[in-house]
């Protein structure tokens, strides 16, 4: 049967949230590197490939497996409200920062002639995944700065110094494309649901005015509460007792307020479905009927 929408139960975990954090020269296996600083319109990622259509005669367009990938443009983009004197180095990809000869500033520089030292080992981006306590990593590997360093001010407003940095192929690894994105693997929740029912099963002398409570052990999914999956009925002839159901803010407690009080000295049957499901689709193991007399 086709679907309409690709949005699933495991949407909610697998979206990338706000604008992250820039790093440079990140180390993935302690989470330590130097931050870049704070940015203002968060940043970009591309890595994009050059491909080229092998031309053959008697082939009118482009042909499965006739393809050539003759360059990948690799780089990671900022605008970074916090301008440091590093920073400013960083983006003239030649820069240096001397802060002995001056007693009251730092002096930055840039040189003429690109040196191996001026690579950066990487910039990193780390941001967030909705269903991980793992970040998402995107790292570019012998990283430069290849737009300088432009400044613009204005009045009631702050300087943004943009930065670009490109990734390079290493020598000692030319089959590498400099990239690597870490996505955090995801747990995948099959563990079905459990209830608790008040009044509780076997219990006596329930008040007549009383409601019954489904309380679940994880939030449940808002479309399965509804009369043919939440019941109460005369345990001696089977008629069901009308009410209303509501779900709290949490979603894991459903409560039955019968429309009229029920009749005293009498048996009821609550149950519960195995339709009803959590929120990743994991429906309860079992119907969950339980029994009760009013006083």
């Amino acid at each position: 049967m086709p679907v309409y929408s690709g949005f699933t139960s495991t949407t909610a975990d697998h979206l990338v949230l706000d604008s992250g954090a820039f790093y440079k020269n990140y180390d993935l296996s302690t989470g330590v590197g130097t931050l870049l600083g704070a940015t203002r319109g968060g940043g970009e990622f591309s890595a994009k490939p050059t491909i080229r259509a092998i031309e053959v005669d008697g082939v009118k367009g482009r042909a499965k497996g006739l393809n050539a990938i003759d360059a990948w443009e690799v780089y990671i983009k900022a605008s970074l409200l916090e301008i440091t004197p590093d920073s400013l180095a960083a983006a003239l990809s030649t820069g240096s920062v001397d802060s002995s000869t001056n007693d009251q500033y730092h002096v930055i520089t840039a040189g003429n002639t690109l040196q191996l030292t001026d690579y950066i080992d990487n910039i990193t981006w780390v941001g967030r995944l909705s269903g991980s306590s793992n970040p998402v990593v995107i790292q570019i590997y012998n990283a430069l700065s290849t737009d300088g360093v432009t400044l613009t001010t204005a009045d009631k407003s702050e300087s943004l110094l943009p930065v670009n940095f490109a990734a390079h192929y290493d020598a000692a690894d030319l089959d590498k494309v400099p990239f690597a994105v870490y996505y955090p693997k995801l747990t995948v929740d099959t563990t079905p649901p459990t209830v608790t029912v008040t009044p509780a099963d076997g219990a006596t002398a329930i008040p007549v005015s009383a409601d019954v409570v489904w309380t679940f052990s994880e939030a449940i999914n808002p479309s399965t509460v509804n009369p043919a999956n939440f019941l109460l009925f005369e345990a001696e002839d089977g008629t069901l007792i009308p009410g209303s159901l509501s779900l709290n803010v949490a979603k894991t407690v459903v409560t039955l307020n019968p429309t009229v009080n029920l009749a005293a000295g009498t048996a009821y049957v609550a149950m519960v479905t195995a339709n009803v499901k959590d929120l990743k689709g994991n429906a309860l193991a079992a119907n969950t009927a339980t029994s009760f007399i009013t006083a």
